[in-house]
């Protein structure tokens, strides 16, 4: 029987606060983390989403491909496996009034510095490994439809959680 140790690790990452005016659109997240036990999670790069271009209503930072995407590192334990599990959409209140809008975080992974070659980490729960150094990148992003929103400032929270196997 495997061990499973749960390190007690939430990481409250990407604050997301969304301005909303009647006739421009300011997007901001700014990234952060809270970590408690063994693994320390370094913020390098927050996501931008300042003058990013729209299909229609919708803007969309690629965690793999975007220049914009937020950067983290994981350090842990070397070449020990690990799991990564957050949730993909988050709800955003609007803190100026009434609203609400609905933000699809992605989050993708790789054990070297390597943006491009990074994975998706998605639905499926599988072992992911720190590299020789103890390090793990995340490079997040996600997806907002600001159809129909009411105007001002939208704020939530994103949280991921790591687990040794």
């Amino acid at each position: 029987m495997i061990y499973k140790k749960l390190l007690g690790l939430v990481i409250t990452a990407l604050l997301p606060v969304f301005a909303v005016a009647q006739n421009q659109q300011n997007v901001s997240i700014s990234v952060s983390a809270t970590v408690s036990g063994t693994v320390e999670m370094i913020t390098i790069n927050t996501v931008d989403f300042d003058d990013i271009e729209q299909e229609g209503s919708v803007i969309r930072v690629d965690p793999i491909f975007g220049e914009r995407a937020g950067k983290m590192v994981a350090r842990g334990t070397p070449n020990a496996e690990f799991r990564v599990d957050y949730i993909r959409e988050r709800e955003l209140m609007n803190t100026d009034g009434d609203g609400v809008i609905f933000f699809n975080y992605l989050v993708a992974g790789n054990f070297i510095d390597d943006q491009e070659t990074a994975e998706l980490l998605d639905q499926d729960i599988r072992n992911l490994q720190f590299n020789e150094d103890g390090e793990y990148y995340f490079w997040v992003g996600g997806t907002v439809d600001l159809n129909d929103i009411n105007p001002g400032s939208y704020q939530g929270e994103f949280t991921i959680e790591i687990e040794y196997i």
